[in-house]
């Protein structure tokens, strides 16, 4: 009996254990799910070939034509989005970590993780290659690029350690045609305005990572992904955090690429099986 009453005892446990480990799980999905923005609206769809399963950077080339970048393939990869195919791959480096590209006029600019540009110039046809070290490193762990056309640079995201401080995240500018960068961000993440009062960790360097940074062309105001947690960050033209968005995970795995087509439509890419690219609407809430 003294046996029968300690097992009953112990299922009784486990099954306490297990409604309450089921009930705060729900709440939290729960949490989760209400969080959604409702304000980013997937219009289309495109999925991506296995060879893009990885795809990190995206950049509007023409009408129905996007230049892709993947994290380990030295390649820029033309898709066609009336076709939902790659029609073209060009080839500038090795193996590596690839995470943004840009592109002006017939001039594409990849960049690598440890803080190197690729300027390959006439890339649809010579694709001619130089390469520029910027003074970044692996250690900051570089995967935004926008090329600004409004003030002729190339915008660069630090998604880890930013160089100047632990307690902030850098947007850096790279002057055209030199690609010197400049030692000061032209947009400084600090994370102390409210809208970050729900995700704010204790040591701030952790509290967003970016993944890719681009400019509406219409209202001047600042896109900057997250692909750790799903996320859209808005900022103003001056730089003010005004929106952050939580991304469904189900819709965006890993948001790593943003651009605008000429007409203005954002685009979005994702890593994933399969990778994805969705052209999106930002509405009210």
């Amino acid at each position: 009996m003294g046996h029968n009453k300690t097992v009953i005892l112990i299922t009784s446990g486990l099954l306490l254990f297990a409604a309450g480990f089921l009930f705060t799980f729900k709440g939290e999905a729960e949490r989760y799910r209400s969080g959604i923005a409702t304000a980013v609206k997937v219009e289309q769809t495109w999925k991506l070939p296995s060879l893009l399963k990885e795809v990190s950077g995206i950049a509007f080339l023409e009408p129905g034509k996007i230049a892709c970048v993947q994290d380990e393939r030295g390649s820029i990869f033309i898709y066609n989005l009336k076709e939902s195919n790659i029609e073209k791959e060009i080839k500038f480096a090795g193996k590596g970590d690839y995470e943004g590209i840009a592109i002006k006029e017939d001039v594409a600019y990849v960049l690598e993780s440890n803080g190197m540009i690729y300027k390959i110039s006439d890339f649809l046809k010579t694709a001619k290659v130089e390469t520029f070290q910027t003074f970044f490193n692996s250690k900051n762990d570089m995967e935004g690029l926008f090329y600004d056309k409004s003030k002729d640079r190339l915008l660069i995201a630090v998604k880890s350690k930013d160089p100047n401080s632990e307690d902030q995240k850098g947007i850096y500018a790279a002057q055209l045609p030199s690609l010197q960068v400049d030692e000061k961000p032209v947009f400084k993440l600090t994370f102390k305005e409210e809208i970050f009062d729900d995700i704010r960790e204790k040591d701030i360097g952790e509290t967003f990572f970016p993944s890719e940074v681009a400019i509406n062309p219409s209202s001047g105001e600042v896109l900057i992904l997250e692909a750790r947690e799903p996320r859209l960050l808005i900022l103003d033209p001056a730089g003010v955090p005004k929106k952050l968005y939580r991304l469904n995970r189900k819709l965006f795995p890993q948001p790593e690429g943003l651009t605008y087509d000429t007409s203005g439509n954002l685009y979005i890419s994702n890593e994933g099986k399969p990778a994805t690219i969705h052209r999106v609407t930002l509405t009210p809430n």
